[in-house]
């Protein structure tokens, strides 16, 4: 992101890398940027939102640029990291390789695709990535931590792939650079408002429109599993957007199949539950998706609500602090620290473990046009 001769963009390269990315968003709205004619500001833009973890809105901005920063390291690789947190693994693969193939010796970029490789199933080409990293600075903890999710792969499948292969770990490799990996947050909504909740409602399964996702499944071409499972996910959306959250769960679980443990899946399986009023799955599968893709603000805020309902003000506290930690000036934060500052003072007694957690059934807030 470098060579820019336009004010506006210097100021809002000048914000992220301060890392202050809720002004980038403010400042290009109050600028009235038209992003979808601006290349350079729609990649700031759209690395604010992956910072923030708005990975779909952040998609929607990149993808129109290909032909303009198709040859620029940073959008591929920005864009590809964007497409893995999206489960669309196949393009993160075009993009990142892209990436890779202009910058062979870009450690961000070598081990952010190596880690993806290893989601593929593609062990070779990703140990060959990683000893060469760790071969250049072998204090890279995240390469090293890669290269041993890779070998626990490679123990499980070598006997059932190949039987008679050794399996004494491979020779050092001498291959390519030193390493950092940019995986930043992975966030997507708050909980009970149709603002920050995109993805809403109640079950209507008769009769699909014709552009709905139930419509749509039945197109789905069958080429990849991968490919598929990625379209699966965005219907899965869809589904929730169109008050179908149960639909979106047999999305989701296809999806799943093909995907295995990706922090998309439950990202998408967490917004069904949570407008099915399915609280404690919820909770657990927002939990599942923090551990899988990182920290992740709209989570935690969700998750702030979640431990509030059950009564636990002091763990609802701590969600406070991790999402302050990621975007203080949220508009939602201060909101939810209030809501549980009102409760703490009213509760009257300490939060309590007891045998069965006892749940309300809450109504989720009525729909709020978004800002």
């Amino acid at each position: 992101m470098a060579g820019f001769a336009d004010p506006p963009q210097h100021q809002l390269l000048g914000l992220f890398q301060a890392g202050q990315y809720r002004e980038v968003l403010q400042r290009a709205q109050a600028l009235n940027l038209r992003l979808e004619q601006d290349p350079i500001a729609a990649q700031i833009v759209a690395g604010a939102l992956f910072q923030l973890g708005e990975f779909a809105k952040a998609a929607r901005l990149l993808e129109p640029h290909q032909a303009a920063l198709g040859a620029d390291g940073s959008y591929l690789s920005l864009y590809g990291a964007t497409c893995r947190r999206l489960g669309q693994l196949n393009s993160a693969k075009d993009l990142l390789s892209r990436a890779l193939a202009l910058d062979p010796q870009a450690p961000q970029i070598r081990n952010n695709y190596a880690n993806l490789l290893i989601d593929l199933g593609e062990l070779a080409e990703a140990r060959r990535l990683l000893e060469g990293l760790l071969a250049e600075d072998p204090s890279y903890a995240d390469a090293r931590a890669n290269l041993n999710r890779l070998q626990f792969r490679e123990q499980q499948s070598a006997p059932a792939l190949a039987p008679n292969a050794s399996t004494t770990a491979a020779a050092p490799a001498t291959a390519l650079a030193s390493a950092q990996s940019w995986m930043p947050q992975d966030p997507l909504m708050l909980a009970f408002a149709e603002d920050e909740v995109r993805q809403a409602g109640a079950v209507a399964f008769s009769k699909p429109a014709p552009n709905s996702a139930a419509a749509l499944a039945r197109q789905l071409p069958d080429p990849d599993k991968a490919a598929v499972a990625a379209d699966q996910l965005k219907l899965a959306a869809q589904a929730i957007q169109e008050n179908n959250p149960a639909f979106a769960l047999q999305l989701v679980s296809q999806a799943g199949l093909a995907l295995g443990a990706q922090a998309a899946v439950y990202v998408n399986a967490a917004d069904a539950y949570i407008r099915l009023q399915r609280f404690h799955e919820a909770e657990i599968c927002l939990l599942h998706a923090l551990q899988l893709g990182g920290p992740a603000l709209p989570h935690y805020i969700n998750l702030i609500t979640l431990a509030s309902m059950r009564g636990d003000c002091a763990l609802a506290r701590h969600y406070i602090d991790a999402a302050a930690a990621i975007d203080p000036k949220h508009p939602q934060l201060a909101q939810v620290r209030e809501q549980v500052q009102r409760q703490e003072a009213g509760q009257g007694s300490r939060y309590s473990f007891v045998a069965q957690w006892a749940l309300p059934n809450l109504t989720p807030a009525p729909p709020v046009s978004a800002p």
